[in-house]
């Protein structure tokens, strides 16, 4: 893993943090090379992929809901030399044309703390780059995905939490401890932290989603992501989802992000290689890489 000195160096105009690749089960299929090719089109000068990291083997065990939620969540570990691999002999194929950072979007869940580290402890030295989500929060079955469908999220988490605002709290309340979670080769930068509002479209206008409480804890998530010298995922991919149409903090919270002087990296999110750079422009419009 780079150094955090080595990654707050990186031009963050130019950088694009957050993207997927052929090995996503949820994603296109289409070859990482359309991507890369896309992504210096677009401008970009270094370019994170940045792969659902495979999920603990327990992890099947303790989930319910969506069987698509489960089932595409993450590659395989079976798929990591082939990964590994590929994305070395990338990197050196285009290393004239942009600067390739290969790593992985790492799922944050508090019961499979130890095996995550056992994880970055084995293949930290081969990661130069990764992102630290949450996709999934707890109920008394089992693990249930936030973002996988509007209809799993309704039988899943809210049903469980008993309301969009309370599903708030227990996710916010997940990334904070995801922050302050000290661990070797931890990622330093959060991705997309207000992903449990993927689906406020699909409720009324006068739904409720935040509150004193879920103000506090985003501004300590925020001050905790400043402390400790780190950085957040500016995820626009929400922008072009009818059902989210923001970005992840939304525009209110990446001001405030800015204005503390916290690092905010561009990220596509990219799932297939037409969404490479979506958001991009609003991205330096809103001048979010100063």
């Amino acid at each position: 893993m780079l150094s955090t000195a080595e990654l707050m160096k990186i031009n963050r105009q130019t950088w694009s943090g957050h993207s997927h690749t052929e090995f996503c089960p949820h994603g296109s299929g289409e070859a990482t090379e359309g991507f890369i090719e896309e992504a210096i089109k677009s401008g970009f000068k270094t370019y994170s992929i940045t792969e659902h990291f495979p999920m603990p083997p327990d992890f099947y065990k303790n989930y319910v809901g969506s069987r698509h939620a489960i089932y595409t969540a993450a590659m395989s570990i079976k798929e990591l030399p082939a990964y590994f691999e590929k994305m070395a002999a990338l990197k050196k194929a285009y290393a004239g044309q942009i600067r390739i950072l290969v790593g992985f979007e790492i799922d944050y869940l508090a019961k499979y703390r130890d095996w995550t580290t056992q994880m970055l402890n084995q293949y930290g030295d081969q990661m130069d780059d990764g992102i630290l989500s949450v996709h999934f929060l707890p109920t008394k079955n089992g693990l249930r995905a936030v973002d996988d469908s509007e209809l799993d999220f309704r039988d899943g988490v809210l049903k469980e939490y008993g309301s969009p605002l309370e599903v708030a709290k227990a996710y916010l309340s997940t990334v904070l401890e995801a922050v302050n979670w000290t661990t070797n080769n931890k990622p330093i930068r959060y991705g997309h932290i207000m992903l449990y509002r993927k689906w406020r479209n699909a409720f009324p206008p006068t739904t409720i989603w935040k509150d004193g409480n879920t103000i506090s804890l985003m501004d300590t998530i925020l001050k905790d992501i400043l402390t400790r010298n780190q950085m957040l995922d500016c995820n626009m991919a929400g922008l072009f989802r009818p059902k989210e149409t923001e970005s992840s903090p939304n525009y209110s919270w990446l001001a405030v992000a800015k204005k503390m002087g916290i690092p905010l990296v561009y990220g596509s999110d990219a799932h297939k290689v037409s969404a490479v750079s979506q958001g991009y422009n609003t991205y330096l419009e809103n001048h979010y890489y100063q």
